[in-house]
């Protein structure tokens, strides 16, 4: 790690504009900026967006913290550091409390964010990318009334998104079983009271009855987001057991939504032959949205993870049924939208 000595830090500082978004990525980085903001006020106000993304272990928690607590104004934080104990978390988010904090995404425990986000009255949106090993989640019971946007693990979303008026869902596999993340995440959401509008979430090729299930814990989505989880090869075909291979009583699966706008759908199966696959996908989709009125949208990638993934989103019209409004080849998760 370099250190600055107070002249050069005070030159770096008036030589660069201030930024609203910072990035550091490792202890040169953080060390840059502490001298700048140490050196000039107005460096570290003129933050809004401030993301610490380590690859490595951190060793400068002192020089994190004291980063941290000269952004006033930050309206995004980021915070994913590895291999860090509880008791570093809480030296670096101790008494650290953000008025204008709108959207935080950290892989810290949360028996330490739970007093730190008690204070976060003005966030929307939370992204927390560790959950509870077990039992009662450390957030249960935290109200944020700006809340719409939650991303967490099945077994402490529930805990998230009650009390909150959360609208989007998104849930993440952060240790729980593959086999057990969908029951979990059903489970958690059935005792929420919140109206949910987005969901996101991860499923295995087995729960055939995955929309029921879905349209019991959030019958008003106005999108949803399906990921089929990736399983280890075996020798039976599980190709037979896809909720939609039947496709007319898929369309009955999606009409359940009747406010459901846009539907995207990842797979690593076929769901037309290759051969003339946009016409083919076309009529599918005829079929799947038969039913659902208000269904205009649909992105489908499937044979994903393999050479030949296909990814199109499809947009319906009255005039002109379902036509393609993009394609990607191969496919990418920021194209997955």
């Amino acid at each position: 790690m370099r250190y600055y000595t107070r002249k050069v830090a005070s030159n770096v500082a008036l030589s660069m504009p201030a930024a609203e978004i910072v990035v550091i990525r490792n202890e040169d980085m953080l060390g840059q900026f502490a001298a700048r903001a140490s050196c000039n006020a107005g460096i570290a106000l003129g933050v809004k967006s401030f993301h610490v993304n380590f690859a490595a272990s951190i060793t400068s928690l002192g020089l994190l913290r004291k980063c941290i607590l000269l952004l006033q104004n930050v309206e995004d934080l980021e915070l994913r550091l590895v291999k860090l104990p509880p008791s570093s978390w809480i030296h670096i988010l101790r008494r650290v409390r953000f008025k204008k904090l709108q959207f935080f995404s950290s892989n810290c425990p949360h028996n330490v964010l739970a007093p730190f986000l008690s204070a976060a009255r003005a966030m929307q949106s939370l992204r927390l990318l560790v959950g509870c090993e077990s039992g009662q989640c450390h957030l249960e019971g935290r109200t944020l009334p700006l809340l719409t946007d939650v991303t967490a693990g099945s077994i402490c979303i529930a805990s998230v998104v009650d009390n909150n008026p959360v609208e989007r869902v998104t849930i993440i596999d952060v240790g729980v079983c593959d086999s057990l993340a969908f029951p979990f995440a059903i489970k958690s959401l059935s005792t929420s009271t919140s109206t949910i509008t987005t969901l996101h979430i991860d499923f295995d090729p087995d729960h055939r009855d995955i929309m029921k299930r879905l349209h019991e814990v959030a019958p008003e989505l106005t999108a949803l987001k399906l990921v089929e989880r990736q399983r280890p090869t075996s020798g039976r075909s599980v190709r037979r057991r896809r909720p939609w291979n039947d496709a007319f009583t898929w369309s009955i699966d999606l009409s359940r939504f009747t406010y459901l706008h846009r539907f995207l759908l990842r797979t690593s199966a076929a769901l037309v032959d290759e051969a003339d696959g946009e016409s083919k996908e076309k009529d599918l989709l005829t079929v799947w949205a038969t039913k659902s009125a208000r269904l205009d949208y649909i992105t489908l990638w499937y044979l994903a993870d393999s050479a030949v993934g296909t990814l199109r989103l499809w947009r319906r019209s009255f005039a002109h049924g379902w036509t393609v409004l993009a394609r990607a080849d191969p496919p990418s998760w920021d194209q997955f939208l």
